[in-house]
C-alpha cells in the first residue's frame, strides 16, 4: 500500500521497468516458458498499478511536519 509521494514515486518507477523486463524477456523463451515467466511479473505489475490509481484516487493530503 501506498502511503506517501515517495512511495508512490517509487511504484511509478517500478511499473516501466517491469513491463521492460516483460517486453524484452518475449523475445528469448518458448511461449510456453515466457508465459511461466512472466506470471509473477504480470501480477506484479497489475498490483502496482491498482496501488498507483488508489493512492492518486485517495483525497487524503500528505502533511509533512518541518
Amino acid at each position: 500500500m501506498i502511503r506517501n509521494d515517495e512511495q508512490l514515486h517509487l511504484a511509478q518507477e517500478a511499473v516501466p521497468n517491469l513491463q521492460w523486463v516483460l517486453a524484452a524477456s518475449r523475445k528469448v523463451p518458448p511461449p510456453a516458458e515466457y508465459r511461466a515467466m512472466s506470471e509473477p511479473i504480470l501480477l506484479e505489475l497489475r498490483q502496482r498499478e491498482q496501488e498507483i490509481l488508489v493512492y492518486l484516487s485517495s483525497v487524503e493530503i500528505e502533511l509533512s511536519v518541518q
